[in-house]
């Protein structure tokens, strides 16, 4: 028979592994918050690690590899639009906010609901113009020379301007519940 403490003990471990678990809806949300953030990261380090082989294979090596500078400019309309979104999250883009401060609370949640109308409808209308203009790019089969399709840096456009307005959405109902 074990002593209390050994039983006290293990129940202790237990509740340690226990606690150590995530439940998946957690896990999810911490993914989704961070879903720009990553994809930044990757995108910034797969353009460093190309911009630095063509420099050194360049002017080291003297062998250009022209055709992979193609993909640096294709890889930045990407984190354009990502950057976009996720700087809306955090309320970090630049913005005139003079009147906004000078404004009495209640005026305060008015204007925030225009710039999020307004904001809304232009990247909701960016949205469903680069949707029309990837589809356009899937039908030709347009190819860059580098062999992947060209709607592929189009995607950009709808992706990034969809996930502008669902982080807009989000942050908008954060501020409104004071969070």
């Amino acid at each position: 028979m074990p002593s209390p403490a050994r039983k006290a003990a293990a129940r202790s471990r237990r509740r340690r592994r226990i606690s150590n678990v995530r439940p998946p809806p957690v896990l999810i949300r911490k993914v989704w918050d961070n879903v720009e953030e990553g994809a930044l990261c990757l995108l910034l380090f797969f353009m460093v690690t190309i911009t630095f082989i063509t420099v050194v294979t360049r002017y080291v090596f003297d062998l250009p590899l022209s055709y992979i500078d193609q993909l640096v400019p294709n890889l930045f309309v990407w984190v354009t639009f990502l950057g976009a979104s996720a700087a809306v999250k955090r309320h970090a883009h630049l913005g005139l906010s003079l009147l906004y401060d000078m404004a009495p609370a209640g005026a305060r949640a008015v204007l925030d609901a225009l710039i999020l109308l307004g904001c809304g409808a232009f990247f909701l209308g960016t949205a469903v113009y680069g949707a029309k203009i990837v589809s356009m790019q899937m039908e030709n089969r347009l190819m860059t020379s580098l062999g992947y399709p060209s709607w592929f840096v189009g995607l950009a456009v709808p992706v990034g301007s969809v996930l502008f307005v669902v982080r807009a959405v989000e942050a908008w109902a954060r501020h409104r519940r004071g969070a």
